[in-house]
C-alpha cells in the first residue's frame, strides 16, 4: 500500500464514519427520523458500493465470496428498515480490510527494506582508466568498481584493493560490520560504513546474490502452504454453506433480521488471513535474517524435519585442508619441511597448498629445486639441492624403492587412527618425514547438532566420499548419529531413499554440484548463498545468504514456529465463528455486537501472525535425539 492509496482509503473510510456518528446525534438529540435513517443509508451506500463491485466480479468468476455474504446482508437489512445493521455492517468489513492491508503491508517490510537497498549506480574503471558512474546493472564481469564511504556495493565480486568495513545487516542480520580486505569475497547490496574498497566483479545485474535474493523472496512470499490452499477451497463451498443456513434459518424462524445476522455472522474472515498473515510475516523475518525459505509446501516440510544429512568437505568442514602433524626421522623438522616444500612448488593439489602454507607460517622456505615430475594421483619429484626428493603416497615410495621400517608403520597407524590423509616425504630413497593433513572443521559446526536437537531434529548423518577414519573424526567429534563414509554420488542417493523408508522426513546439506543428486532427493535441500551455484540456490528449498551452519536450525525452528501460528489462527478463527453463530441462533448475539467481535478476531488473527517479525528466541527442548537410524553405524550406503 503506497502512501497515497493509504491516505485514499483512509478518505474513503472517514466519510461513512463521519455520517454514522451524525445520524447517532441526531437520534440522541431527538431529532426527526429522517436526520437518522437517511445518513445512515447513505453510509451503508458509501461503503457498500465497493463491496457489491467486488462481489459482483467474483461472481461473475464463480467465485462465492465474502463480499456476497456481505452485499447479501446488508441489502437485506436496508430492505427491512435496519438502516444501522447496514451501515455498520459495510463500515466494519471496510475498517477491517484497511486494517489488515496496514498490518499484511508492514509483514512485507522485509522485500521493502532490500529494494530499497538495491544499488542504482556504480563506479566503474573503463578502458581510459578513469572512473566511470555508470548504472549497476551496465557493470561487466571482470570490471573493478569502485566502493567508497557510504556507497552500496553493486556486485558479487573479490576485493583486489583497499579495505573497508561492509554492513550486511540487511542481507545476513548481522549488526555489525564485517572487515574485507584483498581477497575476501563481498556481496551485493552489502553498505559501506568506512573505508574503501576495489571489488572485481564476478556476478552481476540480475545474477547477483542480491537481486536473486529480491527475487526469490518475492516468490516465496507468494507461494501458498497446502493448509492456506485448503482454506482457499474451503471458502469457496463455505459462502453457498452459509447462505443456504440462512434461508434455512428464516424459512423455520420467519425472521428477516435472525437470518442475516447469521448470513454476515457466518463469513470467515480470519479464517482467510489466518495462514496469509503468518506466513508473509514468518518469512520476512527469515529474510531479515539472511534466512530464505521458500514457503509453501516446502515450509511444512521443513516443520515435519526429523533427519538431516550433511556432506562433510566443506559443508562440516572449511574445504581447505591443512597440515595437522609432522613426525620426522633421522632429520631436522624445518629441513624437511624445505624439502617437502621444494617438490610441491609448482603442484595445484590441494595437499600441496597445504604444505606450502605450513611452512611458511614457520618461517621456512623452499630449497631451491629443478626437475619436477608430477605423478598424478601419486605425488611429486623433484631436485633440490642435487638431491632427489619424493612427495607422495605411499605407492610412490615403494615406486621409487623407498623401504618402510616399523617406526614408519607406527607413525602411519597414528595419523590413520585420528584420521589424517598423509604425504610421505624421502630423500635419496630414504623416508625423513610424515605429514599428517586434516580439513579443519567448521566453528559453527562444532554447535550444530546440539542446536539441531533444539530445534526437533532428533538424528543426524554425515554422507561422505571421504575415506572411513577421518569421517568418523568429524562425526565423532560433532556427535554425529550416523556415518556413511567412502560414497560415490549414487550411493548418497541410496542414503537418503533408505532414511526415507525408515519414516524420516530428510534434509541434505551439501555444496549443490558433487551433491546435487542426494539433494533432490531430500525431502528439504539446504543451498549456501555465499558459495553455492545458481542452480542450487534456485531449487534449494533454505538459502542460506552466507555460509553460516547455525542458520539451519534456526531456519527449521521458525518453520516450526509459523505453522504453529497458522495452527493457532485456524483455532481462534473457527472457535470466533461457532461462538457468535451459536449466540446468533439463541438470540444473544445481534449484527452489530457480532460485527465487532467478528473484526476483532480478524484484528487478533492478524496480531497473532505479526509476533513472527520479532526475532524467534533460542529453540529450547521438543526434540528427542535417537541414538542412530535404526542403531546402525555403517560406513557404505550399499549396506544399509
Amino acid at each position: 500500500m503506497t502512501w497515497w492509496q493509504g491516505r485514499r482509503e483512509l478518505f474513503h473510510l472517514v466519510i461513512p464514519a463521519a455520517l454514522i456518528a451524525g445520524a447517532w446525534a441526531a437520534h440522541w438529540l431527538s431529532g426527526p427520523e429522517l436526520f437518522y435513517s437517511l445518513p445512515m443509508t447513505a453510509a451503508a451506500v458509501y461503503a457498500g458500493v465497493p463491496i457489491v463491485q467486488e462481489a459482483w466480479l467474483r461472481l461473475r468468476h464463480k467465485q462465492f465470496s465474502i463480499p456476497l455474504l456481505i452485499t447479501v446482508a446488508s441489502v437485506g437489512a436496508l430492505w427491512i428498515g435496519e438502516v444501522w445493521e447496514a451501515a455498520a455492517v459495510t463500515f466494519l468489513y471496510r475498517f477491517g480490510g484497511y486494517l489488515e492491508s496496514l498490518t499484511l503491508n508492514r509483514t512485507r517490510a522485509a522485500l521493502r527494506d532490500l529494494l530499497d537497498l538495491r544499488p542504482v549506480t556504480a563506479r566503474v574503471r573503463r578502458e581510459d582508466g578513469e572512473w566511470q558512474e555508470v548504472p549497476a546493472d551496465e557493470v561487466r564481469v571482470g570490471e573493478i568498481v569502485l566502493v567508497r564511504p557510504g556507497d552500496k556495493v553493486p556486485v558479487d565480486g573479490t576485493v583486489v584493493a583497499g579495505r573497508a568495513a561492509l554492513d550486511t545487516a540487511a542481507l545476513t542480520g548481522e549488526p555489525l560490520p564485517k572487515e574485507a580486505s584483498v581477497g575476501d569475497e563481498v556481496l551485493s547490496g552489502s553498505v559501506n560504513r568506512g573505508g574503501s574498497i576495489e571489488v572485481r566483479a564476478k556476478r552481476v545485474a540480475a545474477d547477483t546474490t542480491f537481486n536473486r535474493l529480491i527475487r526469490l523472496v518475492a516468490q516465496a512470499q507468494n507461494e501458498k502452504p497446502r493448509v492456506q490452499r485448503f482454506l482457499d477451497r474451503f471458502a469457496q463451498w463455505y459462502t453457498p454453506a452459509v447462505m443456504l443456513a440462512a434461508v434455512a434459518i428464516f424459512l423455520w424462524s420467519a425472521d428477516v433480521k435472525l437470518a442475516l445476522t447469521f448470513l454476515v455472522i457466518g463469513c470467515p474472515g480470519a479464517l482467510v488471513v489466518a495462514a496469509p498473515v503468518a506466513v508473509v510475516a514468518g518469512l520476512g523475518r527469515a529474510a531479515r535474517q539472511g534466512i530464505l525459505i521458500k514457503g509453501g509446501e516446502r515450509l511444512e516440510l521443513i516443520g515435519r524435519l526429523d533427519a538431516v544429512a550433511f556432506d562433510k568437505t566443506g559443508t562440516l568442514t572449511q574445504g581447505a585442508p591443512a597440515v595437522s602433524s609432522i613426525d620426522v626421522f633421522d632429520a631436522d623438522e624445518r629441513d624437511v619441511l624445505a624439502w617437502a616444500m621444494a617438490a610441491e612448488e609448482r603442484s595445484e593439489h590441494h595437499l600441496a597448498a597445504a604444505i606450502q602454507a605450513y611452512g611458511k607460517e614457520r618461517g621456512v622456505d623452499p630449497m631451491p629445486a629443478e626437475e619436477w615430475e608430477f605423478f598424478p594421483g601419486l605425488g611429486v619429484a623433484a631436485t633440490a639441492g642435487g638431491r632427489r626428493v619424493v612427495v607422495g603416497n605411499r605407492r610412490l615410495m615403494e615406486q621409487n624403492g623407498v623401504a618402510f621400517e616399523a617406526r614408519h608403520e607406527a607413525a602411519l597407524a597414528a595419523k590413520a587412527e585420528a584420521g589424517d590423509a598423509v604425504a610421505w616425504i624421502a630423500v635419496d630413497g630414504r623416508v625423513v618425514g610424515l605429514i599428517g593433513i586434516q580439513d579443519p572443521l567448521r566453528e559453527a559446526a562444532r554447535d550444530l547438532v546440539p542446536a539441531l536437537w533444539r530445534a526437533g531434529v532428533g538424528t543426524t548423518v554425515m554422507l561422505t566420499g571421504d575415506h572411513e577414519a577421518a569421517a568418523r573424526r568429524v562425526a565423532d567429534e560433532l556427535g554425529i548419529d550416523v556415518v556413511k563414509a567412502g560414497l560415490l554420488p549414487e550411493e548418497k542417493v541410496a542414503a537418503v531413499k533408505w532414511l526415507q523408508s525408515q519414516g524420516y522426513v530428510v534434509a541434505m546439506i551439501g555444496d549443490g554440484i558433487n551433491d546435487a543428486p542426494a539433494l533432490a532427493t531430500a525431502d528439504v535441500s539446504v543451498a549456501m548463498g555465499a558459495s553455492g551455484t545458481e542452480v542450487a540456490m534456485e531449487s534449494a528449498d533454505i538459502v542460506l545468504v552466507e555460509d553460516r551452519l547455525e542458520k539451519i536450525p534456526e531456519a527449521i525452528a521458525l518453520s516450526r514456529r509459523i505453522l504453529r501460528v497458522i495452527k493457532q489462527n485456524v483455532a481462534i478463527a473457527v472457535g470466533t465463528v461457532l461462538m457468535l453463530l451459536a449466540g446468533v441462533v439463541t438470540r444473544h448475539v445481534g449484527l452489530g455486537l457480532g460485527m465487532l467481535v467478528h473484526e476483532a478476531s480478524i484484528l487478533v488473527v492478524i496480531a497473532n501472525g505479526m509476533r513472527l517479525l520479532r526475532r524467534p528466541r533460542q529453540p529450547g527442548g521438543g526434540g528427542q535425539r535417537a541414538a542412530a537410524v535404526g542403531g546402525l553405524r555403517v560406513s557404505r550406503a550399499s549396506g544399509v
